[in-house]
């Protein structure tokens, strides 16, 4: 079998993973980064017992029980990507960036004593890498190009059924959109591209412990994308992506009239998406301090692989990943909240066993692998 008779061969393989690549490794597995600066600042570990703005239509439905009268949320986070894949036998490895812009808007009003209802819009993942020695390095020139946009929108609402206790639902519809430039400077160059609309919902509550402490509980069913394809390629002409279902459990205490202490588990069902991998598990911990008309924040979590170094191959390098962010936010004189926050992601070395039959998984490792987060947000 001729070297470029295998590469044909790998593209469905390719576009299965460079899907979940663009959502999952540079959008941040199925991104816990909202697009606020509490989100990003606290590394995704206040969003489950957040009840305090519109973002909440997003994190945890339950919490928009939290907003007194109505709440909107404007945000935008931009993500600098890099990744450098080293070969340990022989040739090149290559390198891969991007700079993707990713933008929150949420809107809640109370219409009662009892209801308050919501809506959304953000991006849970998204990416334009390019290689500069296609995706695996080498002679083999197969991705050159990995791109994908997601979009929710969400339609959320929450009830109060006692003082302690508020439960919430969301409708969610999810667009996602993407291409995948192959073989270029090649007499097989091609481009796969495909799009479409999937259904999703999600569940939360919220439950108030204490006058000091608070309990968070989400629920997100996940979806289905059943993708049409547009290819000069016989095959694939469809794709079916499965996107894992999740469920996150946080606690926030009060430690004093400054102090919050945070923290939260996860639980993803990777082993949805196929037989190679394998649920994920995640925590981490956060901590607020209010000072005067300002609130620092900073926070720590961390993800489990769910792949292995057989498994694993360059156009999804997902390993064992963690977060770390710091922000700010200040009360203006109006009442509203700018905030301003920054995270780093590690991607973890992602190192591969190697398969001489497929060139997307040479052997090697990444000496560089991680996703920078800045994030802007105003709430008012």
């Amino acid at each position: 079998m001729n070297k470029n008779n295998r590469s044909f061969h790998t593209v469905p393989l390719i576009m299965l993973a460079g899907t979940i690549s663009s959502t999952v490794s540079a959008g941040g597995l199925s991104l816990s980064q909202l697009g606020t600066a509490q989100s990003v600042a606290t590394a995704g570990v206040a969003n489950v017992t957040n009840n305090s703005d519109s973002s909440a239509v997003i994190a945890n439905p339950a919490g928009l029980s939290g907003v007194k009268s109505d709440s909107m949320m404007l945000g935008m986070q931009y993500l600098d990507i890099g990744s450098e894949f080293e070969r340990t036998a022989v040739g090149e490895g290559t390198s891969g960036s991007a700079g993707q812009f990713m933008p929150h808007f949420s809107y809640a009003k109370r219409l009662n004593d009892d209801w308050v209802a919501g809506i959304g819009m953000h991006s849970p993942g998204g990416l334009g890498i390019t290689y500069d020695n296609s995706v695996a390095g080498g002679v083999s020139n197969i991705v050159n190009e990995n791109y994908i946009s997601m979009v929710n929108v969400t339609a959320s609402a929450s009830y109060q059924v006692n003082d302690k206790l508020s439960l919430g639902a969301s409708l969610i519809a999810q667009y996602a959109d993407i291409r995948v430039e192959l073989f270029q400077g090649t007499g097989q160059e091609n481009t796969i591209e495909g799009n479409n609309w999937a259904p999703s919902f999600s569940l939360g509550a919220i439950y108030q412990l204490s006058a000091k402490t608070k309990l968070g509980l989400s629920y997100d069913y996940g979806g289905k994308h059943d993708l049409d394809l547009a290819t000069r390629l016989p095959e694939p002409q469809t794709m079916d992506v499965n996107w894992p279902q999740s469920v996150e459990f946080g606690i926030a205490h009060q430690i004093s009239s400054d102090f919050t202490f945070m923290v939260n588990a996860t639980w993803q069902q990777w082993s949805r998406f196929n037989d190679k991998y394998s649920d994920t598990w995640g925590g981490g911990i956060a901590l607020s301090y209010q000072l005067r008309d300002w609130t620092l924040q900073s926070g720590f979590s961390v993800d489990s692989s769910p792949l292995n170094s057989a498994n694993r191959d360059v156009v999804l390098p997902l390993d064992q990943q963690w977060r770390f962010g710091l922000g700010a936010m200040k009360t203006l004189d109006s009442g509203s909240v700018l905030g301003i926050a920054y995270q780093y992601q590690s991607l973890g070395d992602a190192e591969i066993d190697g398969d001489v039959y497929n060139p997307i998984q040479p052997e090697g490792y990444y000496s560089d692998n991680r996703i920078h987060f800045v994030s802007v947000s105003l709430s008012f």
